[in-house]
């Protein structure tokens, strides 16, 4: 009941959004971020806790992954923080059964285009000017079945399985139509979103953009599917959005409460009905 007590207190008396001086809250911070894995290409740099990445030299040996498996109905966010002139071609993106680990001992590929993908079970592709299309196949786009489960906003608002993520995080912070999905500022994602308990279809996400289906009937459920990011041509350097990882007060107030009560017995806590209706997620 104590816990309770000093949650509620806080909520309704402190300004401060952050428990600053909590180690506990900062470790839970921490185990939400999304991260690139640590084993990466010889050229990439990371930092700023493995959510950023920077090609120290070349063009090449820069393919870095997701830290962790990516998970059905999830978005990976990047934003271009940086470009070269100089090189062709731009950032790859996609999806991989191949364990980041695995390949780091075998030997990590110069490029995800075309070293990673001729060994199988990626699904990769490269990010371009005119990349602000919706992919669609000719027979859908002819018999009316193209566009079908897409990203759908509520209120500004899209559902996933990490959370609720607002529209306009997934567009540029200095929005404009003449953005380039390969310019500085660009945000890019990829996400795969589940057709039957067993495949699924890739989509790109672009400046708050769902493409649609580039890439239909992978295979999800029996191997982990990581995020592949090769920071190739003139794409220098790339940061990860983080689309889930800075809880509010009010969300680490809940989760700590219901960390050691049941859903059912928050009826009886001695709290207003408006807070017990915020522990059950009915508002």
């Amino acid at each position: 009941m104590l816990l309770v007590q000093k949650c509620v207190r806080i909520e309704l008396v402190g300004s401060n959004p952050f428990i600053q001086n909590s180690k506990e809250n900062m470790a839970n911070t921490r185990t939400h971020l999304t991260r690139f894995h640590p084993y990466h290409g010889e050229n990439i740099i990371l930092s700023e806790d493995n959510t950023v990445a920077y090609r120290k030299t070349s063009f090449a040996n820069a393919l870095t992954f997701s830290e962790k498996p990516l998970q059905p109905g999830e978005i990976f966010l990047l934003e271009i923080d940086q470009n070269e002139r100089g090189w062709s071609g731009h950032m790859r993106l996609g999806l991989t059964q191949l364990d980041p680990y695995t390949i780091f001992q075998t030997g990590v590929p110069q490029y995800a285009l075309p070293d990673l993908a001729s060994k199988g079970t990626s699904w990769i592709y490269g990010i371009t000017k005119a990349h602000n299309h919706t992919y669609e196949c000719e027979h859908e786009r002819k018999h009316g079945k193209c566009g079908h489960r897409k990203l759908k906003s509520d209120n500004g608002v899209i559902k996933t399985c990490r959370g609720t993520v607002p529209l306009h995080i997934l567009k540029p912070i200095k929005h404009s139509r003449d953005i380039l999905p390969t310019d500085t500022g660009s945000r890019i994602g990829v996400m795969y979103i589940p057709i039957n308990e067993h495949e699924a279809n890739m989509h790109y996400i672009v400046n708050g953009e769902d493409l649609g289906a580039c890439v239909k009937h992978i295979p999800y459920s029996d191997v982990p599917l990581h995020v592949v990011v090769d920071v190739y041509g003139t794409t220098k350097k790339v940061r990860i959005i983080q689309l889930y990882g800075v809880p509010t007060l009010q969300s680490a107030c809940r989760d700590a409460i219901l960390q050691h009560i049941t859903t059912k017995g928050v009826s009886a806590l001695p709290l207003p009905k408006m807070l017990k209706e915020y522990l059950l997620y009915q508002n």
